[in-house]
């Protein structure tokens, strides 16, 4: 049952590469039937494990697969985001529908990997389809930008492929998966649980990403067709996060404990760094991009205070940057349409009497973004700061300066593209766009207003990551399954 999860997509890219243009469909399909069957799977969150031998040895490995709640969540994102922005890529053809396909199934078997090899797979996976789609079908500057997206991530791969092989080599299982001969957790050894948990924090650093491993992003996201960009924007960035939460935090919380400072000094540039860089971007794109290393390096601090309020809200806000996101990058292809190229702020204007609709569409989700209350943006950011307010007044500032910052930028995009001087005419969003954008829409709306299915889901992997927070702090390094 959950490996139809990720095997549904991965069929639909099966069919839309041998099929062509004719079976692109096909695609979106699968991923939809795959949604349907993971939302009925809602109620058994927490207490379905699938788990087989192989590849045996010494250092036996199973093809685990588990679905707890907080991997639920990020499942039915990444098959809902998958689902929508094939079906917008449609008259891209088969080849195009089937590396996002792809992405789609190795993000989605990420996510409800049991197992630190299947994970790493599904990880290395998820390069694959992107690098493809930013070669293959990216503007002008996908030359330069895809060497850069390929560096920076085979690092972070590097990284985590040697983390990883630790935690094996000492016989170190997932939160929930496995014990040791003895009946006990399984540690690193205290002369490794640094490196490791350092290695591990550059990989999913790399991923998220975060400020100083962020170079790749901009460009990438500059550069992917307007769909793509909202896939990997929405959906790729999240498996750092979830990185952090499912292995490196309660697996090497000791290494977490003595480079505390480092960690969160690497979040709080990225929130600070991020938002000011938002704010000078002259490019849409460019704007949600660097919009994004500060938003996710909030959701960062936000988990490194193990304090079970702000990791909630860093949870839901996973949840919320995921819609927005998506939604965002699906709004500025479908202005990028219209316009023949980049969406310049400054240079477009008067959306609002030439195209309402679409206005419409920017303003609501940009109003989500930064997080006015009744939208997904609000309810995550508010636990998160005053999660991180209780944790240290000096960090909660910080944050809420981010957040005024991030009020800035965004409400300054739809100044000047709703109301600044309008340079041309721009067709209003036909009915398929607006059948397209509405599940985001609703979803927009429905996790600011009732965001509590979002903390049940994901209440066991709080207290996972924050439960034993006060054994952290006594002793960081005799500790291994967390």
């Amino acid at each position: 049952m959950l490996t139809l999860l990720w095997a549904l997509p991965g069929l639909g890219a099966l069919l839309s590469a041998a099929g062509g243009r004719r079976l692109a469909w096909t695609g979106p399909l699968l991923s939809a039937l795959a949604l349907v069957l993971g939302a009925s799977l809602w109620p058994q969150a927490g207490s379905l494990l699938q788990s087989r031998p192989w590849i045996g040895g010494p250092f036996a490995v199973s093809y685990s697969l588990g679905l707890s709640g907080l991997s639920l969540l990020l499942v039915l994102l990444t098959l809902l985001i998958t689902t929508l922005t094939s079906l917008a890529s449609l008259r891209q053809g088969g080849a195009f529908i089937a590396w996002m396909q792809m992405l789609g199934a190795a993000a989605t078997g990420m996510f409800l990997s049991r197992g630190l090899v299947l994970f790493y797979v599904f990880w290395e996976l998820m390069l694959v389809p992107a690098y493809f789609l930013l070669v293959g079908w990216g503007g002008a500057g996908r030359g330069p930008a895809a060497w850069k997206f390929l560096l920076y991530n085979i690092g972070g791969s590097v990284a985590l492929l040697l983390g990883v092989a630790a935690l094996v080599a000492f016989g170190i299982h997932m939160p929930g998966v496995g014990v040791g001969a003895a009946g006990h957790p399984a540690a690193v050894p205290a002369a490794l649980v640094v490196p490791v948990g350092v290695a591990l924090f550059i990989a999913f650093a790399v991923k998220t990403p975060l400020w100083p491993l962020h170079g790749w992003v901009a460009d990438t996201y500059a550069e992917l067709p307007a769909p793509a960009a909202a896939l990997v924007g929405a959906i790729q960035s999240k498996a750092g996060l979830y990185g952090m939460l499912a292995i490196l935090l309660p697996l090497v919380p000791g290494a977490v404990t003595a480079w505390h400072a480092v960690f969160v000094t690497v979040a709080v540039v990225s929130l600070v760094y991020g938002a000011l860089l938002a704010l000078g971007a002259r490019d849409g794109r460019r704007l949600v991009a660097y919009s994004s290393v500060s938003h996710l390096g909030l959701i960062t601090l936000a988990f490194l205070t193990l304090q079970p309020q702000a990791v909630t809200g860093g949870i839901v806000q996973l949840v919320a940057h995921g819609l927005f996101t998506a939604a965002l990058f699906l709004l500025l292809g479908m202005l990028e349409s219209r316009l023949g190229g980049p969406v310049r702020i400054g240079e477009v204007g008067g959306l609002a009497k030439a195209a309402p609709a679409l206005a419409g569409g920017l303003l609501l989700v940009g109003m989500a973004a930064l997080g006015l209350p009744g939208l997904a943006g609000f309810p995550g950011e508010l636990l998160m700061l005053v999660g991180i307010y209780h944790t240290s007044p000096v960090l909660g500032l910080v944050g809420g300066l981010a957040v005024v910052l991030a009020a800035a930028y965004l409400l300054r995009l739809l100044q000047l593209v709703l109301h600044g001087p309008s340079q041309r005419s721009v067709a209003d969003l036909g009915g398929g766009e607006r059948w397209l954008l509405a599940p985001l829409a609703v979803l927009l709306l429905l996790v600011g207003l009732w965001p509590q299915p979002i903390p049940t889901q994901a209440a066991a992997a709080v207290q996972a990551v924050t439960g034993g927070s006060a054994q952290v702090a006594a002793a960081p390094s005799s500790r291994g399954n967390g």
